[in-house]
């Protein structure tokens, strides 16, 4: 049985994939700031057996030891790990703070690397794995009112490559999924402010966000769960240093 961790795995994206890989049989560790989200997951998915949950912040170092140390003391060696916790502003070089680059760029590239240093040394124990790192579809457009979080996500997106290539002698692959906007909390949060601040409804930038895309809709969080877990298993082998879009075709166009 093998083992993946995951941060940010209570909600969104990350509890979509901790879910995925419960179901195919793996073992899960998964780190959160929040609690009160993990346990209710937990409750849900019910095998105790397969998870363990420590809570922590990915811009605290010691706090990524910790839960990368209660996956492998619970599961043994740990075969991969999805960099997943992040955070999204609005903004622009003309109106951000000092404080709001510096939580982006601390959450966003600090709490990604330090996830992958705490990580990365028992996948190598293990001889090897895999390595997804949640990047976006701003590894590869631009987008308005994204300064900061388009900085961080195209960085993440430079980091699987160099990473790709220092971990191959490893036995180690690495590949970022890339997603457009996918209706999670985190999405749902951002809308819900401009929303008050633009005095609109949140439906209304619902609507607006589903007609960018071919489908009319945006992602669910499962749709991008199937390529976290493909890249994370063996079917993946031949796949390392990679961007994958999962984005409704919206790059394209």
């Amino acid at each position: 049985m093998k083992t993946i961790f995951i941060t940010g795995g209570s909600t969104g994206i990350g509890a979509a994939s901790l879910k995925k890989f419960v179901r195919e049989g793996w073992n899960v560790g998964f780190m959160d700031i929040n609690r009160q989200a993990a346990m209710q997951l937990m409750d849900e998915v019910n095998c105790p057996e397969q998870l363990v949950f420590t809570e922590g912040n990915t811009r605290t170092r010691s706090d990524i030891r910790k839960a990368v140390e209660n996956t492998v003391n619970k599961f043994g060696p740990l075969n991969s790990v999805f960099a997943n916790a992040g955070i999204h502003r609005s903004n622009t070089i003309l109106d951000i703070s000092d404080e709001e680059l510096d939580l982006i760029i601390q959450t966003n590239i600090y709490g990604t690397v330090n996830t992958l240093r705490e990580a990365i040394p028992h996948i190598i124990d293990a001889g090897g794995g895999s390595i997804v790192i949640n990047a976006s579809d701003q590894w590869f457009v631009g987008k308005a009112h994204s300064f900061a979080y388009g900085l961080t996500k195209g960085a993440l997106g430079q980091i699987t490559r160099s990473l790709a290539i220092d971990l191959g002698p490893k036995n180690i692959r690495v590949n970022a999924v890339c997603a457009g906007t996918i209706h999670t909390p985190l999405v749902d949060k951002l809308f819900m402010k401009f929303a008050e601040e633009n005095h609109c409804s949140v439906d209304d930038y619902w609507r607006q966000e589903n007609a960018l895309y071919m489908r009319g809709s945006v992602g669910k969080p499962e749709e991008v769960a199937e390529v976290v877990y493909f890249l994370a298993s063996d079917a993946s082998s031949f796949c390392t240093g990679s961007h994958y879009l999962v984005d409704g075709g919206l790059v394209a166009g």
